[in-house]
């Protein structure tokens, strides 16, 4: 860094999630100070209030205050433009308008802010060529270009779990027929295996008694275990990641490829099938093997990428 101002740069980085919102204080070198969670917001009320009682506690001096968020926003005003699912209550909002104390406000997508965070202290330091994807409820992205996190013309860039995998598919949350969501996601795989236990196909996980479907982490791990039903839904599955990662290393060939996400944590069950696709139909275009790795921030790496947006805006650190 060089300077004193930037060894004790510190920004309260923001993670609004599905299920969770986190805080921290991040200094320059992505250490996380402290923190906090609460369960996700579901009015603005809730909201404003974590984020007025967060910046209220912090007793260190802050540089401004990063926000990641799900949806399409405008980084430039931190306006939600589009938020559908869970959040939807968000959308319209000006996100700086609900941090008030005359600190700056940065705020950018979840994906790209979980890519901000590889950039600047993770998988992707060094790199200048970068494609992000998370895995979970359903599936984020980002890419960097010659060290530029793209955006595109209405922020919808990167939205890689709304790119079509089969023009005859389901219809998808975005409108679209067949997106990759409809296909890789906690939603998918869960509802795809509860339609084998429906079916009475081989299983070995029991249909739940509160009515409510089997999670993937236990599918995922019933499949290692030898459940049939397991291993042709997580199959079926990785055929449509694979065709999807294979197209994104061609359009973007990046330096690495990264993967995030709660799935993502199922580990080598995840990176070996998608290396084995990219393997078989990826290699003659690029001629070389592109490293894929999981995110190193797991768990708050949202929240290091909110900060890292303040320093990036101000100067203190650069891709």
């Amino acid at each position: 860094m060089g300077s004193r101002r930037d060894e004790i740069a510190q920004a309260l980085g923001i993670d609004v999630g599905g299920t969770a919102i986190k805080a921290a204080v991040v200094n320059a070198s992505g250490e996380l100070g402290e923190k906090s969670q609460a369960p996700s917001p579901r009015t603005i009320l809730e909201l404003r209030d974590f984020l007025h009682s967060t910046i209220a506690k912090t007793n260190v001096p802050l540089l401004g205050v990063g926000i990641a968020c799900k949806g399409i926003i405008d980084a430039a005003s931190s306006r939600i433009n589009r938020l559908p699912g869970d959040l939807n209550f968000l959308e319209g909002s000006v996100l700086s308008e609900f941090v008030g104390n005359n600190l700056p406000v940065r705020a950018d997508n979840d994906a790209r802010a979980a890519l901000v965070a590889e950039v600047l202290w993770g998988a992707a330091r060094g790199r200048r060529n970068v494609v992000l994807l998370t895995l979970g409820t359903g599936v984020g992205g980002a890419a960097m270009v010659d060290g530029v996190i793209l955006h595109g013309a209405a922020g919808i860039a990167g939205h890689f779990g709304h790119m079509t995998v089969d023009p005859h598919g389901p219809l998808c949350m975005c409108g679209n027929h067949g997106c990759l969501e409809t296909y890789f996601s906690s939603r998918a795989i869960e509802s795809e295996y509860f339609a084998h236990q429906h079916r009475a196909a081989p299983t070995t996980l029991p249909t739940r008694s509160d009515g409510q479907v089997t999670d993937t982490e236990a599918i995922f791990r019933a499949a290692a275990s030898g459940d049939a039903s397991a291993q042709s839904v997580l199959e079926r599955a990785f055929d449509y990641l694979g065709a999807l990662v294979v197209s994104l290393l061609h359009a973007f060939d990046p330096e690495v490829l990264i993967f995030g996400g709660n799935i993502a944590q199922a580990g080598d069950q995840v990176l070996g099938p998608v290396r084995s696709a990219i393997a078989k139909n990826g290699c003659g275009m690029l001629g070389r093997e592109v490293p894929v790795v999981l995110q190193s921030a797991v768990g708050y790496g949202g929240v290091l990428g909110a900060a890292g947006l303040v320093f990036l805006h101000q100067q203190i650190l650069k891709v």
